[in-house]
């Protein structure tokens, strides 16, 4: 495992024993903290920014995008279909029966892996089924189907595959613009509104895992 996810995971446990931002305090449907290292250790979790887009692109109704990140950044661009539960709202009761709801894909992202990754070992915590983490997040899409690098000649056919998948994907979120037009009219990804989840006086429901 990637030594930054040790660490992150090393961190997580020692939060986990005095985990206050998750309502009710003690619960016997959450993981213990060894449970939860183990899950942590899993790499299951993650899905790549090629298959994300493919579920856009095919409005695949089983895939739920959450965007992680602050509702300021949210506001500027977001992938198409994504809903924004900042990662200090995650564990919040309004999100949580989003969350704990088992008939969905949830996959989180954020600009990177971090924060993203955060949100998703508070709902494994939780035991909550169906979430995910796009690997990379924002910043690994925009370099994969933004951007993109077109293979060698000599490449596989896995590979040349890929790329013409990409190529097709790019049209898809940009058409007939180029790259700079569409960063700067801030279209590279479309526009979505923040939800505002609000806190219930209620607990939510727990789901398995």
């Amino acid at each position: 495992m990637d030594r930054r996810y040790t660490i992150l995971a090393i961190l997580l446990i020692v939060a986990a024993f005095g985990l206050v931002i998750l309502p009710g305090g003690k619960n016997s449907k959450e993981l213990t903290p060894k449970e939860l290292l183990l899950s942590i250790n899993e790499q299951a979790r993650f899905v790549s920014t090629d298959q994300v887009t493919e579920r856009i692109i095919e409005r695949d109704p089983s895939l739920q995008l959450i965007d992680v990140r602050p509702a300021n950044e949210f506001a500027v661009y977001a992938l198409p279909g994504a809903i924004n539960i900042p990662l200090d709202s995650i564990a919040s009761p309004g999100s949580r029966e989003l969350l704990s709801s088992g008939s969905r894909d949830k996959v989180f992202y954020s600009n990177g892996d971090i924060e993203s990754d955060l949100a998703w070992q508070i709902c494994a915590r939780n035991k909550y089924q169906r979430v995910f983490v796009m690997k990379g997040g924002l910043n690994y899409w925009y370099e994969t189907i933004v951007k993109g690098v077109e293979p060698s000649t000599t490449a596989s056919s896995d590979a040349l595959e890929l790329y013409k998948f990409r190529v097709a994907a790019r049209q898809f979120f940009l058409g007939s613009k180029t790259e700079d037009q569409n960063l700067d009219q801030k279209n590279a990804v479309s526009k979505t509104k923040t939800i505002k989840l609000e806190k219930k006086p209620q607990a939510g429901t727990g789901g398995g895992c």
